[in-house]
């Protein structure tokens, strides 16, 4: 499970808007399994304005050494959330490819050196 904390501005944080981000935020947590420092900080944020109301969602994600963030506005809250951890998992699914991309190039060149070490 991760570890969040919700800030509101210009809104109240009730239960059900709570629990909306912590049920969209399990699709994230699957890139994250198996890291305890993951932190996720989210700001949520409701401006009135002449042209209508906007509603601003950002997700920061802190996990091994980096720092993946995603910000949207939207005309509800909930579409904020919802777009914003769709860009947050899309951030999170390419750190993770390039994560596993390292380890098996480094894998790779391993086996190259071992393979010549064997044939001197």
């Amino acid at each position: 499970m991760l570890n969040y904390n919700i800030k509101g501005t210009g809104l109240e944080i009730t239960d059900e808007l709570r629990s909306y981000v912590e049920r969209r935020l399990a699709h994230a947590d699957k890139f994250l399994q198996g890291d305890p420092s993951a932190l996720v900080a989210v700001e949520l944020e409701h401006q009135a304005a002449r042209s209508g109301e906007r509603n601003r969602a950002e997700f920061t994600v802190s996990a091994a050494g980096a720092v993946y963030r995603a910000e949207r506005w939207a005309e509800t809250m909930h579409a904020a959330i919802d777009i914003a951890v769709g860009e947050l998992s899309n951030e999170l699914g390419r750190g993770k490819k390039k994560r596993i991309h390292l380890v098996r190039r480094s894998a790779h060149a391993v086996k190259e050196y071992l393979r010549g070490w064997r044939t001197r």
